[in-house]
């Protein structure tokens, strides 16, 4: 596996008039990391990946590409890289190695293996002569990635790879991922909005918001920092929480939109809480302790969600 630094931007700035999509933006990924790119529509997401890309020119600052940032060694690097960024642009009239024989061409691979080595990869070996106009979007969301393997990245870079898929498209995709970083060491950069899943798969996190990146956090480190929650359910979260303040003297409470009260395993005693409840004759729907989440840990720490008294901020 490599020991130089993956991809690294420094000061990354890109101006649209007086708008800015992405601010004096500093990150890196290094060797074995699948990093999970966060952030709402309009963050920024996409236009680091088109300037990690070539696409877009950034207005200030610079990055760099398997330890190459001059701009001549910078475009060769990208040829070690691979994007899915977006919808991948397949011909609806060819089949699946028709088309990564297209892409051959266009990229100058002479290995004919290539094709049946990634169509492997991610177990479209046995679609047989089927044109991609008949694949399903994860059946086509999974040639798209076998294109962007056909030049045998050390980098793969993946925008939204496994949103409007269904759920056993995300799985597929999922397993493919971690294969190619556990057995062949590929280092990822992938953008989701399916946060549970992104959270099974990456092992850093990058949080942008507005254009800023925000937080940089480790999978470990999530997992350590979250805390624990007692989460309850009742017809009338409102009232239970006025209950509890009044009787149990509680400020740290939240109340999630689907109207979930979450309150810090370590700031009452769970015995005590379901006698006050019960003695007020309050109907308990659920009860359960929370797991780190990294969808609470995002909206936390963008201030996001519904609340009635939030949490302090991480």
């Amino acid at each position: 596996m490599l020991n130089t630094t993956i991809f690294e931007a420094k000061g990354l700035t890109k101006q649209y008039g007086s708008s800015f999509a992405l601010q004096d933006i500093n990150m890196t990924i290094q060797p074995g990391d699948i990093y999970g790119f966060i952030g709402e529509n309009g963050a920024g997401k996409t236009t680091l990946m088109k300037i990690i890309g070539g696409l877009v020119h950034p207005t200030s600052g610079k990055i760099s590409l398997l330890g190459k940032g001059e701009k001549n060694k910078l475009n060769c690097a990208r040829r070690q890289v691979g994007f899915l960024i977006e919808m991948p642009a397949l011909y609806p009239n060819l089949n699946a190695e028709e088309n990564l024989t297209f892409y051959c061409r266009i990229y100058g691979i002479e290995d004919k293996n290539r094709i049946a080595d990634v169509l492997q990869a991610v177990s479209l070996s046995d679609v047989g002569k089927k044109n991609t106009s008949d694949y399903s979007l994860g059946m086509r969301q999974r040639l798209g990635l076998a294109i962007a393997l056909l030049n045998n990245p050390k980098f793969l870079v993946l925008d939204e790879p496994i949103n409007g898929l269904d759920p056993s498209g995300i799985v597929e995709v999922r397993k493919i991922l971690e294969n190619l970083a556990n057995e062949r060491g590929v280092s990822i950069l992938i953008s989701s909005h399916i946060l549970s899943e992104l959270q099974l798969l990456a092992t850093k996190f990058g949080f942008i918001h507005k254009g800023r990146l925000i937080k940089e956090i480790s999978a470990d480190e999530l997992l350590e920092s979250a805390e624990t929650r007692i989460c309850i359910r009742t017809p009338d979260s409102a009232a239970t929480v006025q209950i509890l303040k009044n009787e149990l003297n509680m400020e740290l409470i939240h109340i999630t939109e689907a109207g979930e009260i979450q309150i810090p395993k370590e700031s009452t005693n769970l015995e005590k809480l379901m006698t006050v409840l019960l003695k007020q004759g309050i109907e308990i729907e659920g009860i359960n302790l929370s797991t780190p989440n990294l969808e609470n840990y995002y909206m936390d720490l963008i201030g996001g969600g519904a609340t009635n008294d939030k949490f302090p901020k991480r």
